[in-house]
This record gives C-alpha cells, structure tokens and sequence, in this order.
C-alpha cells in the first residue's frame, strides 16, 4: 500500500509530491507525460505544455505575493536537485495605460516581501525598454531581482526527478477513478489497474470536474484561452534581446519575451483573457479545445495588440497559436482542503497566474495531506472550499 498518492503530475502536483517525499516514504505520484501528438491524443491534457510563464513576487493580493516569494527561493533548490534548469531571471515590467491601481497594489504587496521594485514614467519606460510603444500617461512597476519567466515544461520535470531522487515513485499512467476503501483510497488506472494508498492528494487542474476525480463537486470554471506566438529571427533577436516578461494592467495581456521552444525556433508569446474564450465542462470539451490552435478573434486582436506595442513586430513573417485552460476558483486562490474526511484532499485552481506560486502550493499541499501543522502566512481558510 501507498502512503499518500499524488494524483496529477502538473505544477502543482509535482511540487507536492517532491515535498511530501521529503517527509515520508511511500510516495507515488501518477500522471501521463505529454502526449507526443497533441491532434490525435484521446487522454487528458494540461497548460503546463508550454516554455514560458512570467514569474514575480509584485501582486495585488498579498496571498500570491508571499507564496511567489516562497517558490522563488526555492527555484535554485529545485534545479541543482533535479540537475534541470527551468528560472531565466530576465525581469518584470507592469504597466499600465490607463490609470488602473493594479501597480500600485502590487508594489504595496512586494514591496513588504522585500522585491527589487522600481517605478518608471514613460521616458523611463522607453529609456529602458527602447522596442516599447506606449501612450505618454503610462506608468510602469519594474522588478529586477528573482523575476523573469520559467519554463513550466522543465519545471514539471524538475520536479518530478527531485521527487524521485528522494524516493517517490512516478506512476506515467492516467487515473480514471478514486474510490475510499476500508483503511484508504483505491485509485484506478486507464489499463484497469488499482493501486491502494493511505491517502490522496488530486492536483489534476482543468480536468477535476470534468474526470469526476473529487468526491466533492469543486464547480471550477474552466475556460480555453488562445496564446499567439511571433517567431523571432535576425535582427529582431537584437532587438528584443533585453526585453523582461510584461504585464498590462488593464487588459490582463501577459507576454513572454523570446524563448527557444523544442522546435529549435524562439518565440515571443502573449495571451489574453477574452470574451470569446470558452467554458469547457465536460472532458469531450477540454479534448476538443486542447486538439485546436485556439480562435481565429483572438489572434487577429492580440496580433493587433502586439504591433501596437512593439511596433518591430511587423517584420515578424511567423505567427501561430495555440490553446492552454485557466481553472478559476470561487474565491481567487486554489482550492488546498481535503474533501472527504483526511483520505483525499484537492489542490487545484491557478486562477491564471498559478505556475509562479506552484511550488508554494504545493508545499502547502503536502503539509495539508501529511498531516503536519498549518504553518504557513496565507491563512488556511483563505484555500478552503467555500462553505466550509
């Protein structure tokens, strides 16, 4: 029999599972790896498929801020455990177009973490980061010093070999089913397998509801988000080459700044929360949405948005997208709470920003399901499921 099971080998999942081993043995953590052909696949999927997510400690929500802090100093733990690089500490800028207070949070809440954190004007703006187009009003928030962007692909894997390092077992099948037994939990596998544990952690993201792997409805809102990738080359490697991960206040757009994907090419990526992005609930919605290059809408509207503000990007001849899925929860935060007595607790819920703070999530997780004290600054009522 397993200890504890960790049930879905994403961010947050595999953080759990490299904490928990550090604690106790019989540590298993089960999920598929990537699918080699994303079209024909007829499994399950996950976000974390990508080179690039900005990471930060500047938040508007103190909760974000402490748990980014938290992951950061364990970043280079991480990879010198795993042998796998994941951090490029290429920096943040925030800005802002339009007077929102969304900066001026965020520089409240890292500022009492203690982050490198600058304020800029537009001609600081331009000074600094002379391939950005902004309106003369525009103010900036810019973070130095344990910011930038993280692989989250490399990250996942780092993960899992330092929590295979200290004496977890990785399990590459997919679960189909978790069951409380007499004295723990069985969970199934998609060759019909059933492994027996003590107890289990589910971090399966968007696919929770959907694969009906909590015994408690989580009424998570899932939604297909479209990310448009430029192809950088020539001179335009030179010209971007300073650039930090961005963020507009206003519109929520995050970008990644050129980054070498497995194709061997670099890429420059944004996304953006929209109308058009859909509510996918069933597992037959989110196979369908995965297997698809996002909405036509959205890249003509974010290609827009990008010349718009690196007017260079013209030049640029290679476009494409791609889909990922932003699991938000009723109140902001993941979901950290056992939902049937102390056999089977949940952690999942990204709320769109959760690669940053996964590690923390998952420390928080793993403590959670072990048993151990809550000793952590981000009040445990604040993660549990709303009602309880």
């Amino acid at each position: 029999m397993d200890r504890i099971a960790v049930i879905g080998r994403g961010m947050i999942g595999s953080a759990a599972a490299r904490h928990l081993a550090g604690m106790t043995d019989g540590i298993v953590l089960i999920g598929p790896d990537e699918p080699a052909d994303h079209t024909t696949h007829d499994g399950v999927f996950a976000s974390h498929y990508d080179e690039g997510r900005m990471t930060r400690i500047s938040d508007p929500d103190p909760d974000w801020a402490v748990t980014s802090k938290r992951s950061i100093e364990r970043y280079a733990e991480i990879e010198d455990e795993s042998g796998i690089p994941f951090f490029s500490n290429s920096g943040y800028l925030g800005f802002s177009t339009g007077g929102a207070d969304y900066l001026d949070r965020a520089e409240s809440a890292g500022r009492a973490l203690g982050a490198d954190l600058t304020r800029l004007d537009t001609p600081q703006i331009h000074a600094r980061f002379p391939f950005l187009s902004l309106p003369d009003d525009s103010t900036g928030l810019h973070e130095d010093r344990h910011a930038g962007h993280i692989s989250p692909r490399a990250m996942v894997a780092a993960q899992t070999e330092a929590a295979r390092k200290r004496g977890a077992q990785i399990d590459r099948r997919r679960v189909t089913g978790l069951r409380a037994v007499s004295g723990g939990v069985e969970v199934e596998t998609d060759d019909g397998a059933v492994r027996l544990a003590e107890k289990a952690l589910v971090a399966t993201g968007a696919f929770t509801d959907a694969c009906g792997l909590s015994p408690t409805d989580l009424e998570l809102r899932v939604f297909g988000r479209t990310v448009l990738l430029a192809r950088i080359d020539g001179e335009l490697s030179e010209h971007f080459a300073r650039m930090p991960t961005l963020g507009h206040a206003e519109s929520g757009a995050y970008l990644l700044p050129p980054i070498r994907y497995p194709d061997g090419h670099t890429y420059l990526k944004i996304g953006i929360g929209s109308v058009e992005d859909p509510n996918l609930i069933s597992l037959r919605d989110l196979q369908h949405w995965f297997r698809t290059d996002g909405i036509e809408e959205n890249r003509i509207r974010f290609r827009s948005f990008l010349l718009d503000l690196m007017p260079r990007l013209a030049e640029c001849r290679n476009w494409h997208s791609r889909s990922c899925a932003v699991t938000w929860t009723a109140t902001g935060l993941p979901y950290i709470d056992h939902v049937l007595d102390d056999r089977i607790a949940v952690a999942v819920g990204g709320n769109g920003k959760g690669a940053k703070s996964s590690d923390d999530w998952g420390w928080i997780a793993a403590h959670l399901i072990a048993g151990r004290d809550w000793e952590h600054p981000v009040d445990r009522k604040r993660l549990r499921l709303p009602g309880r």
